[in-house]
């Protein structure tokens, strides 16, 4: 299994706010993650990724144990994550975006460029060429020289999600990738994700949206009061009671 939850909890005074939560995500697979508002699905996102500290239980990627591991490392592993609002540098445009994401760049060491220049010359030349085929690959060209902070909201979370490519992730962790996102550039999010996961990609989503969320993901894990209650195909989850009652209201699915 290429991702491992094992037993994450994180409490705030008394109150458990992600507890015990236990599941895998295998390589290359589509996973959701859903529940109600204050259920713990973001708490959840950031102790997987190490930007909380969890008070319990541990993460494993493609068979390491994580413990403290700090973001950057596990993004260095393999394991990136977007955020429900995007993080752009708004200031910079689209191309320059995705470079800045690229890893390890010889020519962010003053030894580098002072005396290998042609070696950061011809890294530059190839990181260059990863941004265009990202760019393409988002279908971003049109806007891929205009400063990210003037993008519509679906075009942030494209940004976003190229940026984790750039990063040369192997699973992608999106909080609610659909949210504030025009229905359009929703089902050309999900087309892209769908691509990437073909090529071997994994992720796992949190996501309001059940339809869009449904037609992209196998299994969906649900989040009540911190606890996992339910997982399943979407069908199966969706026809559970409890599911109902928690998220749905009991309203039939």
């Amino acid at each position: 299994m290429t991702l491992s939850i094992q037993g994450l909890t994180k409490a705030y005074g008394g109150l458990r706010v992600v507890d015990e939560v236990r599941f895998e995500v295998p390589s290359g697979a589509l996973v959701g993650v859903i529940g109600p508002n204050g259920a713990g699905k973001s708490t959840l996102f950031s102790l997987i990724t190490g930007f909380l500290a969890a008070d319990g239980g541990n993460v494993a990627f493609e068979g390491r144990a994580l413990g403290r591991a700090s973001p950057m490392e596990r993004a260095r592993a393999g394991m990136v994550r977007t955020f429900q609002v995007p993080r752009e540098f708004s200031h910079l445009t689209v191309r320059e975006n995705l470079m800045a994401a690229y890893p390890k760049q010889s020519g962010e060491r003053l030894i580098d460029t002072f005396f290998r220049p042609g070696r950061v010359k011809a890294e530059e030349a190839a990181i260059a060429r990863e941004v265009e085929e990202t760019v393409a690959f988002l279908r971003l060209q049109k806007v891929a020289d205009v400063p990210a902070g003037r993008l519509s909201g679906g075009q942030k979370k494209l940004v976003e999600l190229g940026r984790a490519l750039m990063t040369g992730a192997r699973m992608i962790l999106l909080d609610e990738p659909f949210a504030g996102v025009n229905p359009v550039l929703i089902e050309e999010l999900s087309v892209r994700i769908r691509e990437l996961n073909a090529r071997g990609i994994g992720f796992l989503i949190i996501e309001h949206d059940l339809p869009a969320l449904n037609k992209l993901v196998s299994t969906l894990h649900v989040m009540d009061r911190g606890q996992l209650i339910a997982s399943g195909t979407p069908a199966e989850v969706l026809a559970n009671p409890r599911v109902r009652d928690a998220y749905l209201g009991g309203a039939a699915a």
